[in-house]
């Protein structure tokens, strides 16, 4: 019993990246943690953690032990979930996965009611703009957008991330209103930079059949969508963003969607789930509440422009 006890706490100490988190997630010291990992190497025969005084990594026999463990953690886990499943009502932990701007915007704003329908369920959102590491990180339920690595999850598609352009209504008076793609080489554009790559984000637009991508001057680029957003909504410029972050402000009257007859898909968004011989009750759950509310949600479509259904 002790051993598994320090196995677990060994995954835990992995999945949360240091041993005072792990001790607060079992409520324990951190020097019991220490107590357990030092027993747990002293049972294996190897040292499983790098340390130093600022962090901790995983040496090259702890990743293969890992390895191991959390997948007959998980397997034990699963176990225990399915001797439960039997009630109606689900409980335990998910762990959800999100990139900033989705979790923000449409994911965040629906736990309240999920959590009010499963009152014994609890929600840990993971915020990151990247594709999460599902096994290390312990993730049960996630939204992202294409590409999807379709060998290492399960995914169904709720909508279409548009890129639309937009200004506010004063910026418009001042400086007159784009009809065609190539009035926007006389007006004041903000561009995106993306912050991985370090290469400005061309605008896209529909031409007939065809998606073009066209750079575009820039009196202002940020690498950040919020600021790149309160850019736009302070006046000083146009931009091209996606449909889900202007559509209140376009609600509102305080931005304009221009050009709607050029505005093209991009991506598909989609809830996502880990492939795995049998999925949560918790999990799926969750999942299936985040794509019925998340196919319809209003801030996914343009206000007075094209109507997307999401595909299956």
């Amino acid at each position: 019993m002790e051993n598994f006890r320090a196995l677990n706490t060994f995954v835990r100490i992995v999945r949360g990246g240091s041993f005072s988190k792990a001790a607060r997630e079992l409520g324990i010291s951190p020097q019991a943690v220490s107590n357990q990992i030092r027993s747990l190497e002293r049972w294996v025969g190897v040292r499983l953690f790098n340390r130093t005084t600022r962090k901790i990594s995983l040496t090259e026999e702890g990743l293969r032990f890992y390895t191991t463990c959390v997948s007959a953690i998980d397997a034990i886990d699963e176990g225990v979930r399915n001797l439960h499943e039997a009630s109606e009502e689900v409980f335990g932990t998910v762990r959800l996965a999100a990139p900033h701007g989705l979790s923000w915007r449409l994911v965040a704003p629906l736990i309240g009611r999920f959590l009010t329908m499963h009152p014994r369920l609890s929600i840990e959102l993971i915020v990151q703009n990247r594709l999460p590491d599902l096994v290390a990180q312990g993730i049960d339920v996630g939204v992202l957008g294409d590409p999807l690595p379709e060998s290492s999850m399960v995914a169904r598609r709720f909508g279409s991330v548009q890129l639309v352009l937009c200004a506010t209504p004063a910026y418009l008076r001042k400086n007159g209103t784009p009809q065609r793609v190539e009035d926007l080489a006389h007006h004041q554009c903000i561009n995106f930079r993306n912050w991985i790559t370090d290469k400005v984000i061309p605008w896209t637009f529909k031409r007939g059949d065809s998606v073009l991508a066209e750079t575009v001057p820039a009196r202002f680029i940020t690498n950040d969508g919020d600021s790149q957003l309160q850019a736009v909504l302070s006046g000083a410029g146009i931009a091209q963003l996606s449909s889900y972050r202007i559509a209140p402000y376009v609600r509102a009257n305080r931005l304009k969607p221009l050009l709607l007859g050029h505005v093209s898909e991009t991506y598909g968004l989609y809830v996502y789930l880990p492939r795995r011989k049998q999925v949560p009750k918790k999990a799926r759950a969750l999942a299936d509440f985040l794509f019925e509310e998340l196919r319809i949600h209003p801030d996914l479509q343009i206000p007075g422009g094209p109507i997307r259904t999401p595909r299956s």
